[in-house]
Formats: structure tokens, sequence, C-alpha cells
């Protein structure tokens, strides 16, 4: 068969699967085997194929038939119009994600208005590190304490940063956000990174499916997504609480928190600020939401101090 003929047969193979547009991930797949352009793959569809390639490209559509994610495979995920390696150590960034990207961008600019000076931020749970990446690629008078209690996760974090060539801005930290303590002790390159004080924008894209839930994702998911970076707990608000109170303790100036929710639980998001701030009484402290390109309510903003 020649290059045409394989996509075509790849295609009915996904398709039935129950694969999603089959036809383009059989084309994303020739063209991650053939290691080409997409309009170099198409100038060659009447081009035969090596035996050995045609042989990688089947095993390769047998594992998507198996509901192994797109991005796992080709080892690649784009995100705010970067390239990310994304493996099986990270969950794969979604396009939900980039309104956090665009509303902390925003957040940066003004805060770096006021201040004339570097801007420090914490990110929780950084997994690929796509949310802190994307913002120091876009954003130069930052610092980012990428933040995950994976150190396998870490490795790809590391591995982003270097490949978009944001060194200098970022600092991959371990730290499990369960154990947040607003007034730490630990240090890093002389910067206490467990004092949430030490921050001008925390944020963050933690865990928040319910744990009965889980057993109801797509098979893409819970057959090969990192499922605790996904359990957000019996009600979905584990992490949340715990980021609350840690911000709440730590005011000693200004700051802002940026966190993608569940659209699905903006009330409960609100009654948790109500009661996880009820301690600051400042004409500072506000909370709004954020709607994503289905304009639904992805992420809360609160600014607080």
């Amino acid at each position: 068969m020649n290059i045409y003929e394989l996509i075509k047969y790849g295609e009915y193979k996904l398709k039935d699967a129950g694969i999603r547009n089959p036809y383009n991930e059989s084309l994303g797949l020739m063209r991650y085997v053939l290691g080409l352009s997409l309009e170099k793959v198409i100038v060659s569809y009447d081009d035969n194929i090596s035996e050995a390639k045609r042989l990688t490209f089947e095993k390769l559509i047998e594992r998507r038939c198996k509901k192994e994610p797109f991005a796992y495979i080709v080892k690649n995920k784009e995100f705010y119009s970067l390239n990310f390696y994304v493996d099986e150590t990270v969950l794969i960034p979604r396009p939900d994600t980039e309104c956090l990207v665009d509303e902390a961008i925003e957040e940066i600019r003004r805060l770096y208005d006021m201040h004339k000076r570097k801007i420090y931020v914490l990110d929780l749970g950084t997994g690929s590190g796509a949310i802190a990446i994307s913002i120091a690629k876009n954003f130069d008078n930052v610092i980012i304490y990428a933040a995950d209690n994976n150190l396998n996760s870490l490795e790809t974090a590391k591995k982003n940063i270097i490949n978009n060539g944001v060194q200098e801005k970022i600092v991959p930290v371990f730290l499990d956000m369960l154990k947040l303590n607003a007034n730490g002790g630990k240090s890093l390159e002389d910067f206490n990174f467990y004092n949430l004080n030490n921050y001008d924008l925390i944020i963050s894209n933690p865990p928040y499916i319910t744990t009965a839930d889980l057993t109801l994702l797509e098979d893409d998911i819970k057959l090969y997504e990192p499922l605790e970076a996904l359990d957000g707990g019996k009600d979905g608000l584990l992490f949340y609480r715990k980021i609350f109170d840690a911000a709440s303790l730590a005011r000693e100036k200004i700051k802002t928190l940026i966190l993608e929710i569940d659209y699905r639980k903006k009330k409960e998001i609100q009654f948790l600020f109500e009661e996880k701030f009820s301690n600051i009484d400042s004409k500072f402290k506000k909370i709004s939401f954020i709607n994503d390109l289905n304009n639904k309510e992805r992420a809360v903003k609160i600014i607080y101090g």
C-alpha cells in the first residue's frame, strides 16, 4: 500500500474503534512515523512506504484503537501555540485551561505596572509545566516557581522548560499542595517557596473531579492519564480548601489567586471563598469568575490582602 492507502486503512480501524476524527488522527500518526510536515505527507500520498515504517504505523494505530491518547503516542501536545512533551506522568493540557494563562498574563501586567519589579508566581501542580511556560514565554519580568508533588512530573516539566527556552524564568520545585503552609520553613536559592507571602500570584489547575466520578471518565483518560492529578476528593473541593486556607493566612501584601474550576461548582467555590477569606476585612478582597472558550466559568480569580 502507498501512504494514502495506509492512512485510509488507519482511518477505517480508528473509526471502527469509535475514535472521533479518525482520518485526521490517522494522518497525524503517519506524519509522526514519517517525520514530515502535513504538506509533505500530502504531496507524498502516492509514494510507497518501507516495511519497517508500515509496521510502526500499524502498531500506533493499534495503540490508539485501545484508546491510548494521541498526545501520549506522539509525545507532544500543543498548548497556547507552544509544543509540550507529554507522557503518562502528566495530564494532557486542554484548550479550556488557556483562559487561566490569558488571565494570569493580564494580572501579571497589572501587578508589574503597580510594583515596577519582577513578579513572583507560584504554579501549584505544574504537571507538564504548560501554564508556567506559557506565561513565561509571554512576559519577561517574572519568576515562576513550578511546583509538583511528583518527581516524574517535575522531570517532564524540566524537559519542557528547556525545550521552550525559559530556564531563567522558571524554577521547578517539589511541593505537596496538601502540605501547604503559609509560614513554612524550607528554602531554595534564598527564596522561601513554602511561604505564600513571597508570591504576588498563585495559579493552579488543581484536581477537581470527585472520586466517585473518576470511574465515569472516558477510557482515554481513566485508563491512561494519572488519576491522582484528577482526584479532588469526595466532593471535588479537597485542594481548594487547602489552597484557600493557606492563601488566606498569607496576606502581608495584596495578592492574586487564579484557579481552574469545574464550572458546575461555582456556588461551592463562592461559598468556600466567603468562609475561608472571612478573616480578611479589606476593600481589596473580591472574587470573579472567568469564562473559557465555550463560555463556561472555568476559572476563579481572587484578589485579597
